[in-house]
């Protein structure tokens, strides 16, 4: 370990997955001021983002009414109703679109960068 990590930390963050990277940018964007630090046990963080849908990183579903969307989560639907009401798909697209990342609808509704690779999504 390193001798010059900084040790006063504003936020820190248990996990560096999917949830854990955008609670941290959301938190660095809010407040460009804050010290922000995440932590993985893992040996790579975004572990899971990069080996998701085959290694093509399915960002969302191209399904925009959270009522209809919670009818593809059969254990934990009706609890998820409050997050799909106020970050949708919609939402994850125009984020990455907005970071350069171009976000393609494959005919079955799934959605994956353009680039097909899930490296583009981490490295965002």
């Amino acid at each position: 370990m390193s001798n010059n990590l900084q040790t006063n930390w504003d936020v820190i963050v248990i996990g560096g997955g999917a949830a854990g990277f955008f609670a941290a940018i959301r938190c660095a964007e809010s407040n460009p001021n804050l010290r922000v630090l995440i932590l993985e046990k893992a040996s790579q963080t975004l572990g899971k983002v990069l080996i998701s849908g085959g290694g093509r990183c399915n960002v969302t579903h191209a399904c925009f009414e959270p009522a209809k969307l919670i009818t593809y989560y059969p254990r934990g639907g009706n609890e998820l109703r409050g997050a799909f009401s106020r970050f949708q798909p919609a939402d994850t697209v125009a984020w990455f679109e907005e970071r350069g990342v171009r976000i393609k609808t494959e005919a079955d509704g799934r959605m994956f960068p353009v680039t097909d690779d899930s490296k583009t999504i981490a490295d965002t």
